[in-house]
Order: C-alpha cells, then sequence, then structure tokens
C-alpha cells in the first residue's frame, strides 16, 4: 500500500542520513594529523554541550601543541560540515557542533580511534 512504501522510504532516509554522517566524520577524523587527533580529542573530551568556548593557548599549553595545531584541526572538521567556528579575538573561540548526532558521533570515533 501507499504508506506501507511511505514507511520504507521514511525508514531508508533515515538510514542513508545516518551512514553518511558516520562516513563523514570518520573521513574527516582521517584526515587528522596525530597532533591534530590530540587536539580534537582535549576540545571535544570536556565538550559538555553543542556550543562552547574554547582558548586555543590554554589547550596549546595543556598539551604541549601549537595554536596553529588547534586551529588546523578545527578548519578541517569546519571544512566537513561538523562543526562552526567563529573567533572571539582575546576571548578564544565559539565552536558550535551542527547537530547533537554529529556530537555524539565524533565522540564515538574519537574513541575508536583512541583504542587502535
Amino acid at each position: 500500500t501507499v504508506i506501507g512504501i511511505e514507511l520504507l522510504h521514511s525508514i531508508n532516509l533515515r538510514t542513508e542520513e545516518a551512514t553518511r554522517v558516520t562516513t563523514l566524520i570518520q573521513i574527516a577524523i582521517k584526515s587528522l594529523s596525530f597532533s591534530e587527533l590530540e587536539a580534537v580529542k582535549a576540545i571535544f573530551e570536556s565538550f559538555p554541550s553543542l556550543e562552547e568556548r574554547i582558548t586555543a593557548s590554554k589547550i596549546a599549553e595543556e598539551k604541549n601543541i601549537t595554536r596553529s595545531v588547534i586551529v588546523n584541526a578545527l578548519r578541517k572538521l569546519e571544512s566537513a560540515g561538523i562543526l562552526e567556528t567563529r573567533s572571539l579575538g582575546m576571548k578564544g573561540t565559539f565552536i558550535r557542533v551542527v547537530s547533537p548526532e554529529l556530537l555524539d558521533a565524533l565522540k564515538k570515533a574519537l574513541n575508536q580511534r583512541n583504542d587502535q
């Protein structure tokens, strides 16, 4: 029936979107260098919500990496459509993850990459 076909179509769309998100995040994480991956882990291990303000110099000092590594990692994730960033000058950088699903998938992918 028409209703059954519409339900199947809706289920297929959701499945395709979930697969697309997972693939997108895996590709973005694989494009990160080791130091960029460490920077992203440092940023997202204490990421309580979809929006957060970070200070790159503070993270760089804690993890013994340069600020440029953090900026490059954020740019790669931004170009992949995972997050949006906005410079706040001396106050740091505002980061907004596009959706809760992306944040969960990103944290999961980072943990999997950490286990390898």
